[in-house]
C-alpha cells in the first residue's frame, strides 16, 4: 500500500512538471507568434507613415514644377513682360521661402540701352553687375558677347542678389543654364548653399518664343525663368507636426557617400529596422530619400508592457494548470463534478439562443412533443403563444442590424421578467418568437399575451423607438397533432398581423380539422 502510494505521488509530480513544461513552451510560442505580428504590423505602419510623407513632398515638388512651368507660359505668350506685370502675375504663386526671377538675354551692345530702358519702365534697384565665384563679392560686368541679366526679382526670402546681376558668372550656373537651354526642357540643380546660407535647389526654364522648336540650338532663346526654393521649405511644407516627429528623413544625390545629406529632419533616427527608400523625380534630377522610424513611431508602435503582460499572464496560467492538474488527480470526486458541470453547460449552450438567451428552436420541438405527451396522459392544459415582432425588416433596414439584434435582447428580458418560471421562451425564427405556457387554460393565455403586448408596446426600444407585436394563442385539444397544434397558433399569429398588427388572436376553431 506504501509503495503504491509513492508511485502515485510521483507519476503525479512527473505529470505536474510536464503540465508546466508545456505551459511554458506555448507562453514562449505565443510572445514569438505576438512579436512577429508586432512587427509586421508596425512595418505596415511605417510603409503607410512613409508613403503618405513621401506623396507629400512629391505632389510639393510636383506643384513647384507646375508653377515655373506657368509662368514660363506667361512669357511666351505675352510681347514685354513689364515689372509690374511680372510682379502682378507671380505674386499670388510666391509663398515662404521661394524666389521668382526673369533672367533676359542680353548683348554687349545693347546693355546700355537696355539699362536706360529698363529705368524708363520702372525697374526698381537695377545696376549691371556679376558675382565674384571666390568671395562672393560684387564686381562689374566681364565683357563677353551676351549676358544674362537677372531682370526681374521677387523674393519672400531673405536673399541678397539684387535685379542686374549677369547669372552667368558662376561656371556652375552656367552649366545648369546650358543644361536648360540645350533641352529646351525644365532642369533642376543640385542643392547649393543660397545666398542667405541655406541649402536649397534652383529650378530653370528656358522661354523660346512658340516658333522656336529646333531643338540644340540657341536662335531665338529670349531667357530663362528661374527660381530657387529652401530644401526645407520643400520637404516640410504643410507636414503635421505630429506626422514631422515620427519620422527620421534624409535627402540625398544618387551618387552621394552613405552619410552625406543634403537634408536631414531634425527628428533623430530610432534603433530600429524599419528602413525605407524612395526616388524622387523633379524635372531632371532624381534625389533619395531615406526613411527611418523616429522615437515617437516607436513609442506608438512598441508594445512592451503587453510583452511583460503575456510573459506574466503565461506564468500565472501555467501556474494554475499545474495546480489545477494535481487537484484533478488527487480529488477525483471534485474533477467528476467539474465535468459534470462543464456538460451542463454544453447542454444549455446547445439548447439556447446566444443572442437572446432564449431557447432556441430544436429545444421549442423537443418541449412540445414532451409536453404534449405529458398533456395526453395526464390530461393536463397546454397553450401556446406565438408572437412576431411588427416591421422589423424596417428597423433592421433603417437603423441597422446591431440596434435590431438590441429589439430581440431587450425583448426577450421583458418577456422573461413578465412570465413565469415554468413558462419557455423560446426564440424559433429570426423575429418569431413561442411562449410555452404548461397547465395554462386558453383565457389564461390570452390574458398573458395582451399583457405581454402592452408591455412591449408601452415601453420604447431605445433607438428603435416604439415596437410592436402581433400575437397567436391556442391551447392544445387532445389527439391534436404536434405539427396541427403549431400551424394552428402559426395561423392565428398570420391572421393578428393581416388584421392590422399589434393585437392578439385566438386560433380559429376551422384550424381543428385534421389535415389531410
Amino acid at each position: 500500500m506504501r509503495s503504491h502510494l509513492g508511485a502515485f505521488k510521483v507519476s503525479d509530480m512527473i505529470l505536474c512538471a510536464l503540465i508546466c513544461l508545456t505551459g511554458i513552451a506555448v507562453t514562449i510560442l505565443v510572445l514569438t507568434f505576438y512579436i512577429r505580428t508586432e512587427q509586421a504590423t508596425a512595418s505596415v505602419a511605417f510603409k503607410l507613415e512613409v508613403d503618405e510623407r513621401f506623396s507629400r513632398v512629391q505632389r510639393r515638388f510636383s506643384v513647384q514644377d507646375l508653377k515655373l512651368d506657368t509662368v514660363k507660359r506667361f512669357f511666351i505668350n505675352a510681347d514685354d513682360v513689364t515689372e509690374k506685370e511680372f510682379m502682378g502675375f507671380v505674386t499670388p504663386l510666391v509663398e515662404e521661402g521661394e524666389t521668382y526671377g526673369w533672367v533676359r538675354r542680353i548683348l554687349q551692345k545693347d546693355l546700355e540701352p537696355f539699362r536706360a530702358n529698363a529705368l524708363l519702365n520702372g525697374t526698381s534697384d537695377f545696376s549691371y553687375h556679376e558675382v565674384n565665384p571666390l568671395n562672393g563679392e560684387k564686381r562689374p560686368l566681364t565683357e563677353r558677347a551676351e549676358h544674362w541679366i537677372l531682370l526681374y526679382l521677387l523674393s519672400l526670402d531673405d536673399v541678397t542678389i539684387t535685379p542686374g546681376m549677369d547669372v552667368m558668372a558662376s561656371p556652375s550656373r552656367e552649366a545648369l543654364f546650358t543644361k536648360a537651354r540645350e533641352s529646351h526642357q525644365m532642369v533642376v540643380s543640385d542643392p547649393l548653399k543660397m545666398s542667405n546660407g541655406q541649402s536649397g535647389v534652383f529650378f530653370v526654364a528656358p522661354v523660346f518664343p512658340p516658333a522656336s522648336t529646333t531643338l540644340n540650338s540657341d536662335d531665338g532663346l529670349e531667357g530663362y525663368v528661374v527660381s530657387t526654393v529652401r530644401l526645407a521649405f520643400l520637404m516640410e511644407q504643410n507636414i503635421p507636426l505630429a506626422s514631422m516627429l515620427r519620422l527620421n528623413v534624409t535627402l540625398s544625390t544618387t551618387d552621394a557617400p552613405p552619410d552625406e545629406y543634403i537634408y536631414q529632419s531634425s527628428v533623430p533616427a530610432a534603433s530600429s529596422a524599419l528602413y525605407e527608400r524612395r526616388l524622387l523625380n523633379v524635372a531632371d534630377n532624381t534625389y533619395v530619400m531615406q526613411f527611418r522610424p523616429g522615437p515617437a513611431f516607436s513609442a506608438a508602435n512598441s508594445h512592451v508592457f503587453s510583452r511583460s503582460l503575456i510573459i506574466v499572464f503565461g506564468a500565472v496560467l501555467t501556474l494554475l494548470m499545474t495546480a489545477m492538474v494535481f487537484l484533478l488527480i488527487t480529488q477525483r470526486t471534485r474533477a467528476l463534478s467539474l465535468v459534470a458541470e462543464r456538460t451542463q453547460e454544453l447542454q444549455t449552450m446547445n439548447i439556447t439562443d446566444h443572442l437572446t438567451g432564449a431557447y432556441n428552436r430544436r429545444y421549442f420541438e423537443a418541449s412540445m412533443e414532451r409536453l404534449i405527451v405529458e398533456a395526453n396522459t395526464q390530461s393536463r392544459p397546454l397553450s401556446l403563444i406565438m408572437f412576431d415582432i411588427d416591421h422589423f425588416k424596417l428597423i433592421n433596414d433603417r437603423k441597422g442590424h446591431l440596434c435590431g439584434d438590441k429589439v430581440l435582447q431587450l425583448l426577450c428580458a421583458r418577456i422573461s421578467a413578465a412570465t413565469r418560471k415554468t413558462d419557455l421562451l423560446c426564440r424559433t425564427g429570426g423575429e418569431e418568437f413561442a411562449l410555452i405556457c404548461p397547465d395554462s387554460q386558453l383565457n389564461d393565455a390570452r390574458t398573458l399575451a395582451e399583457k405581454l403586448r402592452v408591455l412591449i408596446n408601452a415601453l420604447p426600444f431605445d433607438e428603435a423607438g416604439q415596437v410592436t407585436c402581433s400575437f397567436g394563442v391556442a391551447t392544445w385539444v387532445p389527439t391534436e397533432s404536434f405539427d396541427d397544434f403549431i400551424r394552428r397558433v402559426d395561423g392565428a399569429m398570420y391572421g393578428a398581423k393581416f388584421g392590422g398588427r399589434d393585437r392578439v388572436q385566438l386560433a380559429t376553431q376551422e384550424a381543428l380539422a385534421p389535415s389531410v
